[in-house]
């Protein structure tokens, strides 16, 4: 995730005119995600910053301020309406006219967190979560240290590292899987099942840099 400050202001009439005008409250660190980290394999082409006057000058990827530019009119759309979407979801998370968040907000600062707050997303990251927690209290039962506990919990919800454990590890993890699933009702089986067939299968292949 890449981060900018976004100014905040509010409108305010001052005595004797008509016209509102946008005075400054402050300011807040917002942060964006490039396209790549949102499943979409393009890179940018170039990245810019803006002067004063809003014209853009040319940066790299190394400065903080500068924004991503896409070689595609149509990927920029993309990337222009996802970064407008985060500073919308900012700005609604701030008291009114000012920049000071309402109490329990936060400002996403993962993808993960995104992805959380999306309807079709976020059920399935809770669902997710809540098959972990469910493997560690099984993990508990089994008379095992709590480094033991910790250190498999540990191991098993990171599903994309799976591959890269040793043999023996991966047919550990694979058999305390099947252990767990038999304790589990007829529904948690159901919603759990897509989570389990991941690791599965992730145990199941062979070491992906294995020569």
């Amino acid at each position: 995730m890449r981060q900018f400050t976004m100014q905040v202001t509010k409108l305010e009439t001052a005595a004797g005119e008509t016209k509102a005008r946008a005075v400054p409250v402050g300011s807040v660190v917002v942060y964006y995600p490039l396209l790549s980290e949102m499943g979409l394999p393009i890179d940018p082409s170039s990245y810019v910053t803006y002067d004063k006057d809003g014209k853009e000058v040319a940066s790299t990827a190394e400065d903080a301020a500068a924004f991503p530019v896409y070689a595609s009119d149509a990927v920029q759309m993309v990337f222009d309406s996802l970064l407008a979407q985060v500073k919308a979801t900012a700005r609604n998370r701030l008291q009114t006219g000012t920049a000071t968040l309402k109490d329990g907000a936060r400002i996403n600062s993962t993808v993960e967190e995104m992805l959380e707050e999306t309807p079709r997303n976020g059920e399935a990251l809770k669902e997710r979560r809540e098959y972990f927690a469910s493997f560690k209290t099984f993990l508990g039962t089994l008379g095992k240290s709590a480094a033991y506990v910790q250190g498999m919990a540990d191991i098993v919800s990171n599903v994309k590292g799976l591959p890269y454990q040793s043999e023996g590890r991966k047919t550990a993890v694979k058999g305390l899987i099947a252990q767990h699933a038999a304790t589990l009702n007829a529904e948690q089986v159901a919603k759990w099942a897509k989570v389990m067939t991941q690791i599965d299968e992730n145990c199941s292949g062979a070491d992906p840099l294995a020569e």
